[in-house]
């Protein structure tokens, strides 16, 4: 077996677990719990679907008095049950059509996830989400409670914000939805919610497109920023021959960040990227002496994600001539007058890396580092940027564009987005978790590196009872957000 293939492998799951220590001292004072959410179930009935378009399985390891208690749960979603029960695939996905070719999609641009995108905490619950769904989960065993409110604003063609955020200035809860227009523009609805899920802020504006692709977002004293990552080619996503994010497109200014006025009804900001280039992923933003700064990943081209496509799965091909290897992801600083409007962007190729995290009490405020899941050496991955199979975690400059520090953890272990989580008053006085996969050994762990010099290796390692696949996103849960 391919080391790059073991993604494809499906998870178990465990129910708490006491994980061996088999490196390394566990920090003193590191207390509260590492979540992560990605793929679990990666087949529809005896349909295989696309890496991205499994179902969600969230895991979870909650340090406590000295030890690290883990478990992994499939999320129960309506959608895995039905699909189970027709035993099929019921619905077109972002990156897995329907068999039966064009006629069995045409014009099915209702996309159904398996929640596997994101985890976060809110309202005493753990949260699994998509574009068309987030589901309660709780936060000791992981068991699924049910659809979460914020679900409401969706519905149809709607598509929920993947990757709420909550805001540092507020404390709410920041999401948004995206309707596309049908005879008018797309538009783009941010809401705020309180810890009971209550409405406290709504703005509805624009986008003054169709076809937008929205993705990451934050927030920062005065603005909601959002990552549009391109627009789709709506008709030929719609005539069902290739799938639809296939159908994505870098057209001049297709691909851009947005600042949206929190108050007011004052114009939408726009941070455009650089020609042919698309961005996923916001690090931070924050706003100083008449300034908007935000620090992003940014890629060169379009991202190919057809090499996540388990061994078999047929699909249309993308757009001719649309895709290669992109280069990326890198670094990238947005620094934007708000008097003037003047926009500069500075790509910096000596601060490779993807999925960044920085300090949360950082968050809408100037921070100097993120860090990152980084490529490290190669090993037999089939394309160098897809970060669910990048070999170490780096420590980024985001003032001087270098990279400060770099774990590798050699060609053959893969190691999935880090989380920072602080340990003092100092940026970088702080532990960065992540899990891993070694392939040579076929042994998945969970490690703990020191935030100022990740370089020096994981100051803890913990066994775990079963690898895991790449997550897509990870993020940490202080012990008094327990109920």
């Amino acid at each position: 077996m391919a080391d790059y293939t073991r993604i494809f492998r499906e998870p178990v799951e465990a129910h708490g677990v006491e994980l061996p220590l088999v490196g390394g001292q566990l920090p003193e004072g590191l207390r509260g719990t590492l979540l992560r959410n990605g793929p679990g179930i990666q087949h529809a009935g005896s349909t295989p679907v696309h890496f991205l378009d499994g179902y969600a399985m969230v895991a979870a390891a909650r340090f406590e008095a000295g030890r690290v208690v883990y478990h992994a749960r499939h999320v129960d979603l309506p959608l895995a049950r039905a699909e189970r029960a027709a035993g099929r695939l019921t619905g077109r996905r972002p990156f897995t059509n329907r068999p039966g070719g064009m006629l069995a999609n045409l014009g099915r641009m209702q996309l159904r996830t398996g929640a596997a995108h994101e985890v976060y905490v809110w309202g005493g619950s753990v949260v699994a989400s998509d574009v068309d769904g987030h589901y309660l989960l709780d936060p000791v065993t992981l068991d699924t409670r049910g659809p979460a409110p914020i679900n409401a604003l969706g519905g149809g063609l709607a598509q929920l914000c993947a990757m709420p955020r909550v805001d540092p200035h507020s404390g709410n809860l920041v999401a948004y939805v995206m309707t596309p227009g049908m005879l008018g523009s797309d538009t783009v609805t941010f809401v705020e919610f309180d810890g009971q899920w209550r409405e406290r802020a709504r703005v509805r504006r624009s986008l003054g497109v169709k076809g937008a692709v929205l993705h990451d977002l934050c927030a920062t004293a005065n603005h909601y920023l959002v990552v549009q990552i391109g627009l789709i080619d709506v008709p030929r996503a719609a005539l069902g021959g290739i799938v639809v994010l296939d159908a994505l497109r870098l057209s001049p200014g297709a691909a851009r960040i947005l600042a949206v006025p929190r108050r007011g009804d004052g114009p939408i900001l726009e941070l455009p990227l650089p020609p042919e280039h698309e961005s996923f992923h916001i690090a931070n933003a924050w706003e100083e002496d008449g300034q908007l700064v935000v620090d992003t990943t940014i890629y060169e081209g379009l991202l190919d994600f057809d090499p996540l496509n388990p061994p078999g799965l047929g699909r249309g091909g993308p757009l001719p001539g649309s895709r290669g290897e992109s280069r990326g992801p890198f670094l990238c600083r947005h620094t934007l007058d708000l008097a003037s409007g003047a926009h500069r962007a500075v790509v910096h190729q000596d601060a490779p890396g993807e999925a960044p995290s920085v300090r949360e009490d950082l968050g809408g405020r100037r921070h100097r580092y993120a860090w990152v899941s980084a490529p490290g050496l190669p090993g037999d991955e089939p394309v160098r940027n897809a970060y669910y199979w990048y070999h170490g975690v780096a420590k980024l400059d985001c003032e001087t564009g270098v990279t400060a520090s770099l774990w590798d953890a050699g060609p053959r272990v893969y190691v999935t987005a880090p989380q920072v989580v602080s340990a003092g008053p100092r940026e970088d006085e702080a532990w960065v978790l992540a899990w891993t996969h070694d392939a040579a050994a076929d042994r998945g762990e969970l490690v703990v590196l020191d935030a100022a010099e990740p370089a020096r290796g994981p100051v803890a390692r913990f066994a775990l009872p079963a690898p895991l696949p790449p997550a897509s996103h990870v993020t940490w849960m202080n012990t008094e957000e327990l109920p």
